[in-house]
This record gives C-alpha cells, structure tokens and sequence, in this order.
C-alpha cells in the first residue's frame, strides 16, 4: 500500500498484523510507527505491551518471542523492528521468522522496518505474501508542494499553492525539514488558521537568514545596493531562481492591481484582501506603488518574462541574469539595462 492509503486504514481503525516498512523517506517510517502506537496503546500500558528492537542487536528468537506474548493491560500488543534486513542472517533465523509471518498472533501489531529489502529471498518472499508492505520512498521534487498542502490541511491549517511552493524554496525537500518548519509557523501563528505568505518569510525565512520579501522591499524601494546584496545571499543559500521570478512577479501583480483598486476608494482591510497581503502591509505596499509607474510596472512583467525564458532555455549564468533582472526592475525605462538572451 502508498503511504496514503496506510494513513486511511489508521484513521479507520484498520490495523494489519504485520507491517513492513520500507524506503529511504525515514521521517514518513517514524511517524507510521508512532499513529500505530499511538492508535492501539494508551500510556499506561506501553511499558508492557511496546517492545522495540535493532536487527542488528536482536536474534529471531527473540523477537518471534516478544510478538508471541499476549498483551498486558491491553487489547494489543506492539513489536518494532529497525534494521529488520540485518536480522535473520542464518537460513534458520529466516525460517523462525517466515514461521511466524505466516501465524500471525492477532493481539500483536509486529512493524518491520527495512532501508532497502530484497524480495526475492526468505523472509521476505513471505512478507510480501502475508504482510502490509507500506513503501516510504522520498518524494519527486514536483510532489512535495502538494505534500505540504495535505500536511497543513490534516494539521487543521490552510494554504495557498504558492505559499506552499514557497514554504519548499526555503527549506527544500526533506519532510522532517518541512515538518519542523511547519511546527514553528503554527506557534508564530497562534489561533490562525491561514498562513500567508509573510508568515513564511518571517519564520521560515528568518530561520534561512534569507527571504524574498526582504528582496522584493528592497526593489520596491528602489535600492540596488540593498536589493544585489539580498539577491546574493539567497542565491548562497541555495534559493531556487524561478521562485525568485514568481515571487518577484506576484509583487509587481500587487502593485499593478492596487492602480484600480485605489481609485475606487476602498478600505485597506478590502485592499488587503483582494492583493493578497495581510492588512499591516498595505499602506508598504501602497508606497512602493507610488515608486513605479503604470508603465514601468507593465515594462517590469516583460524583463520578468525575458528573464525567466531566458533561465529555462539557455545555460546562461543564473547569477548574471538574475543581478541584471533587478537591476533593470529598479531602474525600467529608456536606459535601463536589459537581460541578455
């Protein structure tokens, strides 16, 4: 089964009497332990009913032995496996096992875990027969926004696409990273539910030393220095180009939508709303439109445009183009400088 699908037997439940966990996503097999034995013992009873081992440490014997015994002050009974590949090293080790795998005891839960199992040898030819296989294989790089988004919804938040993208530029791929990052979101957030995108650049950002809002003031500011000074420490730090560009993009969008938004006179709460920023940076926002005007910020989705193209279909310099991207946002117009094609 995906990792998916063990998530909905466990929140229904469904418990199998064996489990083998397999794959390099270790934070994913941490925490599939943990719903099992959080969901079948409660705290009084896991000093007698939860016993975890190391294959490396262990002998067959032993754990057939603690899977074998009924349960104390329980219904279940929790036998954990780590490094199972290293266990059943003899032929009878093996048979001891596969011996069990195919009797299962009902009131016992026994998890295997398992980097990289072979199923095509003893005892796994068994477990793929018998057992629950639950894969935790890292995620393709195009996964994880989405990953994040299910993650903050089970976890009784909400955020954008783009937040999420964000959220991955800033910490990369790995779900424990991610994970900790979230945690420390919820507690800045307080009561909140929604994350913004501020959010993410004052905790997770900060935490980076880095953050494209940091970036996108400096521009809006019109100040090169300070804006080729920011741009230089992200790119050190491993921030990915396109987010730049997206981000950069969504600002000018900002400031493009505030021209009619202004005329029609509405409050900054509303203003705040229909931009996408939280109300306390609007009258920011609001400043640095009177920086730009309407032709520069039209100019400014072209450079942003060219540059991207520029990113995706040549090998040019990431570090040039980009020190030239914001060097011609600050300064679009006539004289300002071009990205290079």
């Amino acid at each position: 089964m995906t990792y998916v699908e063990f998530l909905q037997s466990v929140k229904g439940n469904r418990f199998a009497p064996i489990y083998l966990f397999h794959g390099e996503e270790d934070f994913l097999i941490d925490e599939g332990i943990q719903l099992i034995v959080d969901k079948t013992l409660d705290e009084g009873s896991k000093g007698f009913n939860l016993d975890v081992v190391y294959g490396s440490k262990a002998e067959a014997k032993d754990v057939v032995g603690h899977a074998s015994s009924f349960p104390m002050m329980g219904k279940k009974r929790v036998v954990v496996v780590k490094e199972f590949e290293k266990l059943a090293g003899t032929d009878t080790e093996k048979e001891i096992v596969s011996a069990y795998v195919n009797k299962p005891l009902d009131s016992t839960i026994l998890i295997l875990v398992s980097l990289a199992p072979d199923f095509r040898k003893k005892p796994f030819t068994d477990l793929k027969k018998r057992a629950e296989l639950v894969e935790c294989k890292p995620l393709y790089d195009n996964q994880v926004p989405v990953w994040i988004a299910d993650r903050i919804r089970l976890q009784g938040r909400e955020a954008s696409t783009e937040a999420c993208r964000l959220i991955q530029a800033y910490v990369g791929n790995s779900l424990r990273s991610l994970q900790n990052e979230l945690d420390k979101l919820y507690i800045f957030m307080g009561d909140r539910k929604k994350i913004a995108l501020e959010d993410i650049a004052a905790v997770v950002g900060a935490t980076k030393g880095f953050t494209i809002f940091e970036l996108q003031n400096a521009i809006g500011r019109k100040d090169p220095k300070e804006a080729i000074k920011i741009l230089e420490r992200m790119l050190e730090a491993g921030q990915s180009p396109q987010m730049i560009i997206v981000m950069l993009t969504r600002f000018f969008t900002q400031l493009w939508k505030l021209t009619d938004l202004r005329a029609r006179r509405l409050p900054e709460t509303e203003i705040a709303r229909e931009i996408g920023v939280s109300p306390y940076f609007v009258k920011q926002i609001i400043e640095f439109r009177s920086n730009f005007d309407i032709q520069q910020i039209e100019e400014n989705f072209k450079l942003l445009l060219e540059a991207d193209t520029v990113l995706k279909s040549t090998s040019r310099d990431q570090r040039l183009v980009l020190d030239l991207l914001v060097l011609s946002l600050i300064s679009s117009g006539v004289d300002s400088p071009r990205v290079p094609a």
